[in-house]
């Protein structure tokens, strides 16, 4: 693991964080994307599929 790997796990931990927080009921996934650090939503997808296996989309659906 890299450090943009390492770095990005961690943004994608406080994304899930945040979800788990009921944030997402007065935000978007890409406004809590964007406020952990990610720069566009391209490479926020992209972690968040590595990392959990699932779009950010998808994740947010079965947790609910």
């Amino acid at each position: 693991q890299n450090f943009f790997e390492f770095v990005n796990k961690y943004r994608v931990d406080m994304v899930i964080n945040k979800m788990a927080g009921n944030e997402l009921l007065t935000s978007t996934l890409l406004g809590l994307a964007l406020d952990s650090g990610f720069n566009s939503k391209a490479s926020f997808n992209r972690a968040f599929k590595k990392f959990t296996g699932q779009t950010p989309s998808e994740y947010s659906r079965a947790k609910q």
